[in-house]
């Protein structure tokens, strides 16, 4: 037993301490034990220890000179290391392009010109991550179309706005808005790389920037909040986009109140799709919101050129069975246990405003408990109620 000089070492108990020969050398004790080396183990060991300290003096010498060989060559190695980074990009690309389950095509890109304003066309385009888990049928295709498409002044065969820099989602909760967001960065990027791209067809001018503002969380040991997360991330955005940026904004605004986080989300909405000091025009924007009031304030703006570089969409779904855009009022078989509108989710971006969130569906499907839930419902009608008698009576 041990390491080092106190190797091959025997522990004996001392209760058996007259057994062991006079002949053998005490090294060491601990409580209840001594430690010994007969006198033939001490001889080789001796031996041995010389062994290593001339092995360890000849290998440093060849590590020294390897070392020092490796070092006079490191541009040549760090070259090396950087084109085969490069070729396994390269090869990964490839490889997706050629392999990848879904339609995929080739981006079409577009000059920047005086007469061409900066836009991005998708149709019919996948998430790149789930053309390796689903086959082409299971997945929903969506079409995103972000400013004027050169030869388009009519309206869109998708039903959306031609010419809006920025698309404000809504939509229920677990409805896909994230993803969509996502997708439409993933796809944008991967266009600039070369790549062939999950759609089945993508037309683009350069985008210089990806902005994003996704996701919730507190910054610990800097001491910052998850609004406060939210707000940085925001400010970045808002200095240094561009009119050839894509920002992707999701639900800003929930890490405070909702009278906070409405206005917050409504003044940085209008930036985001106006012209500035330091661009020509809003960038290119996605942003997702669940304030419906917010929807409803914006769509109403007098303001010419932010309607006209606005337009609103949805992540579809049913609502008991009828589309939940266009559902007047749940009907019994609309509801499951609790009294929850059932929700179907399409997963299929579409043009107008979705009116509800149909936050209790959710709270359903992760098992929140029925009377928690039922209790949250009857809340919520009478804070609908309160809103509804404010609104008249201002």
């Amino acid at each position: 037993m041990g390491t080092g000089k106190n190797r091959f070492q025997v522990e004996v108990p001392e209760s058996y301490m007259c057994r062991v020969p006079h002949v053998w050398e005490a090294t060491g004790q601990r409580k209840g034990f001594r430690r010994f080396r007969p006198p033939a183990i001490n001889e080789l060991f001796a031996r041995l220890v010389t062994a290593e300290d001339v092995k360890q003096e000849s290998t440093q010498g060849i590590m020294r000179r390897l070392f020092a060989s490796f070092s006079s060559s490191y541009a040549k190695w760090q070259s090396a290391i950087k084109c085969i980074a490069e070729l396994d990009c390269l090869m990964s690309l490839a490889n997706y392009s050629i392999s990848a389950a879904a339609i995929t095509c080739r981006p079409e890109f577009h000059t920047l010109d005086p007469g061409i304003k900066p836009f991005l066309e998708i149709v019919s385009g996948y998430h790149p991550c789930l053309t390796r888990s689903f086959s082409g049928g299971e997945i929903t295709p969506n079409d995103v179309q972000l400013g004027l498409i050169p030869g388009q002044e009519e309206k869109t065969t998708t039903g959306f706005k031609p010419g809006a820099t920025t698309l404000l989602i809504t939509g229920p909760n677990m409805g896909g808005k994230s993803t969509l967001m996502r997708q439409t960065a993933l796809l944008a990027i991967l266009a600039h790389l070369g790549c062939q791209i999950p759609a089945t067809s993508c037309r683009l001018t350069p985008i210089d920037r990806v902005f994003t503002r996704i996701g919730a969380s507190d910054r610990l040991i800097a001491g910052q909040s998850t609004f406060y997360v939210e707000l940085s991330e925001t400010a970045v955005i808002l200095r240094h986009a561009s009119a050839n940026s894509l920002v992707l904004m999701d639900e800003l605004g929930r890490g405070t109140s909702t009278r906070d986080g409405a206005a917050l989300a409504s003044a940085v909405l209008k930036n985001l799709t106006s012209a500035t000091p330091i661009r020509s025009s809003g960038p290119l924007t996605l942003f997702s919101t669940h304030y419906h009031g917010l929807v409803e304030k914006l769509q109403k703006s007098e303001a010419a050129a932010f309607i006209e570089a606005l337009d609103v969409g949805h992540m579809a779904c049913l609502v008991g069975g009828e589309e939940g855009g266009e559902m007047k009022s749940p009907t019994k078989d609309s509801k499951i246990d609790g009294g929850v509108q059932k929700i179907t989710f399409l997963y299929k971006f579409v043009p107008s405003a979705c009116p509800k969130s149909y936050g209790f569906n959710v709270a359903y499907l992760a098992q929140i408990p029925d009377e928690i839930i039922n209790k949250g419902i009857v809340m919520a009608k009478e804070f609908e109620k309160a809103t509804l008698i404010f609104t008249c009576l201002r």
